[in-house]
């Protein structure tokens, strides 16, 4: 029967896990440096954003998928 083996693959695969849990450190807000932020959208303007909604300022914002948090503004001036 097929209806058997959709129900036994559906039991065997995991469910999919949010861009900000694959990473121990959350997601910053462009904006305002908050982490406050929640995953917004899946698919952003391109399929390799994905859009993330902040509680501190309340503006959606895209972040690249994969692409790692920006570390501190200290690494960012070559010092």
């Amino acid at each position: 029967m097929p209806s058997a083996w959709i129900a036994k693959l559906r039991m065997t695969e995991s469910p999919p896990q949010q861009p900000d849990e694959q990473h121990d450190q959350p997601v910053i807000c462009p904006f305002c440096g908050s982490d406050a932020t929640e995953l917004y959208a899946m698919f952003g303007s391109l399929l390799l954003t994905e859009q993330y909604y902040c509680r501190a300022c309340r503006s959606v914002f895209e972040r690249i998928r994969g692409e790692d948090p920006p570390r501190g503004a200290e690494s960012e001036d070559g010092g």
